[in-house]
């Protein structure tokens, strides 16, 4: 039994031993350069089943263009640096924060993530290998070695030179639970329930009047510094009992019946615009005097009413947005103007600092502590429960909080333009990806480019101990050995060996910055990295031909791959983007750890195979999800095993005939040619357009024509003489070519039916990776053919219906079926066709609107043919369990008491391959192998 599991090793070793992928390289080294840029999956040890379907895709593609014999750029690469693997030597360290790892000793610590980067990239070098993956493991690029870190330190420099490196107080989203900044490019948003709340900012100088905001970040009360209002709209003021409150117009009501289950009455109403300037007092004014003083002495518009048309809208809420600069890039925008920085005393825990009783709160956690204190201030007017999308860490998958922090930046706003431009000609599959890029890029806005961890490529800002504003930028590792005459290696180019390397010149001292990079820089500068930072190597590949990823990377990898090239090329940094989906469980939802619905790809392909893994995932529609589901992957066996035993027939079908060049075609084997040329046709311009799903299902569709029409219609050319080599020359070069085209999908299976025909001497290549793609031969290519047989397959498929709607089976002749058609000429060439596959005697066509109509009288002659073909399947069976060759004769006795068989006899032994043929009513003779039959309700022994 042909097991497509088993053989994967058997084949994986064989590749390896021969060097099947090295001759391959060798075979297409002066071929036309395809540079792909291998996207790189972080080192966590164990492929996921998003790797899997991703890099499956990306071998797919490799070896379709190796098949055309591209000289194919194809190094592997990995995502090393940032938190995942500080996080993760943490917990093996059993350390909470940053403090753990200063007493253990940033030099131990950051060895140990290097050692588990290294490690673990092996281990998924070893997975994808398994998976059929052919890429240049051995040489994958590394952003932990020095070679890579000098080309990133490239970047820096020419970012520099341009002015884009600028240094600034902003406010930032920040991870407490890593401690460190994000981009905006490193958040993913959840819907999560807050508990939101509804306060009064009591107006100055008046007796009973109060703005009236809403806020689901209760933590961020104390760092209030303005209250934002549209002056688009229009607001009121509503009395309540004895208090007068300011609203928008369009909230009033819902407010005093959902919050406050009030009367109210309206006693005014004006313009958004007509507040401006107008002064509150703070609700904790009297715990942070001191603090609250101070910073008006500094900016004098704080704790007024600003105004925003951006960032205030009346669909929700009150109208009136609490408005802190230093919790918010919205509320620092929007405060700007007014000439009011941003507060904010939170420390890298989250924790509150420096406020006074409100020191040692932590943000978000301890939101009800502060409601409880609106609460007792008299100040809270009510709360709900909101439903909301919140930011989180795409590393901790923790909601962030804000800090102001002070960053070094990327200017990258005013090469929105450029980079516009660079994707005029960048080709997206889908096409709704680029145009999620389009409308990234055109939002973009600069992010911060520094951490403050210890595992990443070290900022190489060298700062004057004398003049902060003094500094270098260093571009790569030869530049700072030759200015410190210090000698760098992998480990040493790293925190904290590097924050010691001083640059001195002439009396001026300067030190590094204690930041590392992004991570995203790190995948960002992989178009000239992964090039080995080799200026030879990147003008002759540079861009890169292809790149291929999931669609959260629109935003992420493809994104800053752009900025990057931008900045270092002035140009694109890729021509083809393919994108696919993410996958989900049967129910449509995302997997996840805590949901605890991950399948791993390890499920899949320990019981059934890594090519039926392959050939299941990537069909997925480009840029969709999928529903995982266990049964479609069922399918994908039963039809690879439809494709093996292909094999088998085409090797039977050798044992008793001969290869012999084409010609004298009937209309079945000029069918099957014109089916399979424009298949190949069809197939490469979909590889030569990047559209990879939708490459899998023309040649399925060409496998389980040949087996289910082709094969099937010519059961009987197959067993005559004259007959038999036309048959067996068309399925071998048919079915060769459909092994080359799906080796892209499935290569260990087909690999192995490859040898297995090479035995035979059908092929000659030591690998089908050897061959060459399909050549499409146009003569054969008859769409008009194509299409006809295409109707009367639908015509056989009514017909078969109509059977098994009366209860006839197939095997029962019929006398006849009336067709009618507007064309009953276009179906003639297909006759014989229809009544081989129906098993009807006749055909009678008609002009006329679409019409079938079977005559199910049968006849005692047609009857005793069904009878026949009965027995004949019958014996065929039992041949089938005595492990015959159809070649093996037999000598053959059927006892029965049915006469008619005498007349059929030769027919009979014709089909079943009998040497003699004996009919009787009773044997006494003894044989080998026997069965006793019943067909409806007549009886029959056979025996031989």
């Amino acid at each position: 039994m042909f097991n497509t599991k088993d053989i994967e090793k058997e084949i994986y070793d064989f590749w390896k031993k021969n060097k099947i992928l090295e001759k391959v390289r060798k075979k297409n080294e002066k071929g036309k350069k395809f540079y792909f840029l291998q996207g790189p999956p972080y080192t966590s040890g164990k492929i996921h089943i998003g790797h899997a379907w991703n890099n499956s895709l990306k071998d797919m593609i490799m070896r379709y263009k190796r098949f055309r014999g591209f000289n194919v750029w194809d190094r592997a690469g990995y995502d090393m640096h940032g938190l995942p693997t500080e996080n993760a030597v943490q917990k093996k360290l059993k350390f909470k924060n940053k403090e753990a790892i200063e007493k253990y000793g940033a030099d131990k610590f950051v060895k140990e993530c290097m050692n588990f980067s290294v490690e673990h990239a092996k281990y998924m070098n070893e997975d994808l290998s398994k998976l059929g993956v052919w890429m240049d493991f051995e040489n994958a690029y590394m952003p932990v070695k020095k070679e890579f870190i000098s080309g990133e330190w490239n970047f820096f420099k020419k970012a520099h030179e341009q002015g884009r490196l600028y240094k600034g107080m902003k406010v930032m989203h920040w991870d407490a639970e890593t401690e460190t900044s994000l981009a905006k490019h490193e958040l993913e948003y959840e819907n999560i329930t807050d508990v939101s709340i509804y306060m009064k900012f009591k107006k100055k100088n008046s007796k009973n009047e109060y703005f009236v905001i809403f806020t689901t970040t209760p933590w961020t009360i104390p760092y209030n510094l303005a209250i934002m209002v549209n002056p688009g709209s229009e607001y009121v003021k509503m009395k309540v009992d004895n208090e007068i409150y300011i609203i928008a117009e369009d909230l009033a009501e819902t407010f005093a019946d959902k919050i406050l289950k009030k009367e109210f009455r309206i006693l005014e109403k004006f313009n958004g615009g007509k507040l401006e300037g107008d002064e509150y007092i703070h609700p904790l004014y009297d715990e942070l005097k001191e603090i609250y003083d101070n910073l008006k002495k500094k900016y004098p518009k704080i704790h007024t009413i600003i105004l925003s048309k951006e960032y205030v809208e009346t669909s929700s809420g009150t109208g009136l947005v609490h408005s802190a600069p230093g919790c918010g890039p919205e509320d620092q925008e929007a405060c700007e103007p007014y000439g009011i920085k941003p507060f904010n005393t939170l420390n890298e825990q989250g924790i509150v600092e420096n406020l006074g009783k409100y020191s040692g709160w932590k943000a978000r956690d301890d939101d009800f502590k502060f409601i409880e204190e609106f609460e007792n201030k008299g100040s809270l007017l009510g709360t709900e429960k909101v439903k909301h999308e919140y930011p989180h860490s795409w590393r901790s998958h923790k909601p962030v909080v804000f800090r102001t922090t002070e960053q070094w930046f990327l200017k990258t706003e005013n090469l929105r333009k450029d980079l516009l431009k660079h994707n005029k000609n960048v080709k997206w599959v889908p096409k709704k990806s680029g145009e999620s890029y389009h409308l990234w890029t055109e939002n973009l806005k600069d992010n911060s480019v520094t951490r403050q961890r210890y595992w990443g490529c070290p900022v190489p800002i060298w700062v004057n101990q004398d003049d902060p504003k003094d500094y270098i930028v260093v571009g790569s590792s030869e530049e700072l050995e030759s200015l410190t005459n210090k000698k760098l290696n992998d480990l040493s180019i790293h925190r904290p060996w590097i924050d010691s390397v001083l640059i001195k010149q002439g009396s001026k001292t300067y030190k590094r910055i204690p930041d590392v990079a992004d991570v995203w820089l790190d995948s960002g500068t992989t178009s000239w990295n992964c090039l080995y930072n080799d200026p030879k190597l990147i003008k002759q590949y540079f861009p890169a031909d292809l790149v291929l990823e999931a669609t959260e990377q629109t935003r992420l990898w493809f994104s800053l791959l752009q900025i990057c090239s931008a900045v270092m090329f002035n140009q694109t940094s890729y021509e083809n983007v393919y994108v696919h989906g993410m996958i989900l469980d049967y129910q449509g939802t995302k997997m996840s750890k805590s949901i605890g619905n991950i399948i791993s790809p390890y499920e899949v392909i320990d019981k059934y195979s890594a090519d039926i893994f392959r050939y299941y995932i990537c069909e997925v529609n480009a840029g969709e999800n999928i529903n995982f589901n266990w049964e479609d992957i069922k399918q994908k066996q039963r039809n690879l095993i439809v494709l093996i035993n292909i094999k088998n027939y085409l090797l039977d079908l050798l044992s008793r005939g001969k290869i012999k060049p084409l010609a004298n075609l009937d209309i079945e084997e000029k069918y099957i040619l014109s089916r399979t040329n424009s298949t190949i046709k069809k197939v490469t311009d979909l590889f030569n357009e990047y559209q990879l799903d939708k490459t899998i299902i023309p040649i399925e569709e060409l496998f389980l024509e040949l087996s289910r029409t082709y094969i099937k219609l010519t059961r009987d050319k197959s067993n005559t003489p004259e007959t038999i080599d036309m048959v067996l020359s068309v399925i071998s070069e048919v079915y060769k070519n459909i092994l080359k085209m799906f080796s892209t999908i499935c290569p260990f299976t087909l690999e192995k039916i490859w040898q297995e025909l090479r035995s035979k001497n059908l092929v000659k290549e030591e690998s089908i990776f050897l061959s060459s793609w399909p050549e499409i031969n146009e003569k054969y290519i008859d769409e008009s053919l194509e299409a006809g047989m295409e109707e009367a397959k639908s015509i056989i498929q009514e017909i078969l219906a109509q059977r098994d709607k009366e209860k006839i089976g197939v095997r029962w002749p019929l006398p006849n079926v009336l067709i009618s058609s507007k064309s009953p000429k276009s179906l003639q060439p297909y006759i014989d066709v229809i009544k081989t596959q129906t098993n009807i005697k006749n055909v009678t066509l008609k002009q006329g609107e679409k019409e079938i109509a079977i005559d199910t009288k049968i006849t005692e002659e047609l009857e005793n043919e069904g009878y026949l073909r009965e027995l004949t399947r019958k014996i065929q069976e039992l041949r089938k369990k005595a492990n015959l060759n159809k070649s093996d004769k037999i000598n053959l006795v059927i006892v029965t008491k049915e006469s008619f068989l005498q007349d059929l006899k030769q027919d009979l032994k014709e089909k079943v391959n009998a040497k003699t043929l004996e009919i009787a009513t009773s044997t006494s003779k003894k044989f080998k192998f026997s069965s006793k039959e019943k067909i409806k309700d007549r009886e029959f022994e056979i025996y031989f």
